[in-house]
């Protein structure tokens, strides 16, 4: 059986384990917010669906200079379109590469810090004998058959990644 000894931390470790296993998910929304198109984007869009409508009501076979000069107008803005779009993606491709290296950073510093700092503390206590384990699961704890932060941290680590695989893929 398991009895826990450090409630906080057992929470507080399982938190930190599933952030850093959802950082990637959590980009893309914040990513998201700086890559919205601009006013200048979405006016050069309102004016392309203006002049296709305008063109429809034409017809091509009777009107064909008129026609094709709209329809080269059309190209002109979708292929000025196409440039500020690819800009765009291209520096939210790189927004959102910074933001998830800079949230991993965080997270796996703040485990790191957390480990070092509570290094000493046992998260929970198994029943019975742990003979050829014992040692290697409470290091540097000196309770016998507790789990240290670092084999937590790292039991949460694959625990959570395996139960979050199947959902988030």
């Amino acid at each position: 059986m398991l009895e826990v000894i450090n409630g906080f931390l057992l929470v507080y470790f399982i938190i930190l384990c599933s952030l850093s296993a959802l950082v990637p998910y959590l980009v893309k929304p914040i990513a998201a917010c700086f890559a919205r198109p601009s006013n200048e984007e979405r006016s050069v869009w309102a004016e392309i669906m203006k002049l296709k409508a305008e063109q429809k009501s034409i017809s091509m076979k009777d009107e064909f200079a008129a026609y094709s000069k709209l329809q080269r107008k059309i190209n002109k803005l979708e292929n000025q379109l196409k440039d500020g779009s690819q800009s765009r993606i291209s520096k939210s491709l790189a927004v959102k590469s910074t933001i998830q290296i800079v949230l991993q950073a965080v997270v796996a510093f703040m485990t790191v810090i957390s480990v070092i700092w509570f290094r000493r503390e046992p998260i929970v206590a198994l029943k019975g004998d742990l003979f050829p384990l014992a040692t290697m699961l409470r290091y540097p704890s000196d309770m016998p058959n507790a789990i240290s932060t670092h084999v937590w941290v790292v039991i949460s680590n694959i625990s959570i990644r395996t139960l979050l695989k199947p959902i988030t893929s």
